[in-house]
């Protein structure tokens, strides 16, 4: 009996495959095109950072002494923390605002490299979590889904991979912090 059924298992498992093949193909065409030679694309490729140095791609986290934090100050979201541009250098008190840095696709936060991400428009509740399970790198939000979502969603974002420290300053592609005073 069992290989009667042989031919059916085969059959199922190509099909499987096709189904496979399918959907990863469908996932290729629905990436957004990626931009001619020397033009950034306003969606970043997320890449992790070096930690160990400064960066432009991401990697603040071990540049910066205890731990960054997120507020609103006059409306805007702000992180702030002690970095510096390598491990060993002095730190500065130093800021960037966030809403450049991101925008809200589908309640997704994803990051952006032209500093028009204004995600707080579509965005609330957002912190970075206490949580021994999370990494306090990880900010979360409530995103709208869809225009006048009254529900939205909880999204979460690592930071460490699009926030940067460069020349001693936290910053993102397209909207570079400032020292604070």
């Amino acid at each position: 009996m069992q290989l009667q059924s042989l031919p059916r298992i085969v059959s199922i498992g190509a099909g499987l495959l096709s189904y496979v093949q399918l959907v990863v193909t469908a996932a290729a065409v629905a990436l957004p095109l990626q931009p001619e030679v020397g033009q950034s694309s306003p969606y970043a490729l997320v890449t992790r950072g070096g930690g160990g140095g400064s960066s432009i791609e991401g990697g603040y986290y071990n540049l910066c002494h205890y731990y960054p934090t997120i507020g609103k100050i006059e409306n805007q979201l702000r992180m702030e923390g002690q970095c510096a541009s390598n491990q060993t250098g002095p730190l500065q008190n130093t800021a960037v605002f966030l809403n450049p840095c991101y925008t809200n696709i589908d309640g997704g936060l994803f990051p952006v490299t032209d500093g028009k991400g204004d995600f707080t428009k579509s965005c609330g509740e957002c912190h970075i979590p206490i949580d021994a399970k999370v990494p306090p790198k990880w900010m979360r939000c409530v995103c709208e889904r869809f225009a006048g979502d009254k529900e939205g969603k909880e999204t979460e974002v690592d930071l460490d991979q699009h926030i940067h420290v460069f020349e001693d300053k936290l910053g993102c592609p397209g909207a570079e912090g400032f020292v604070l005073t």
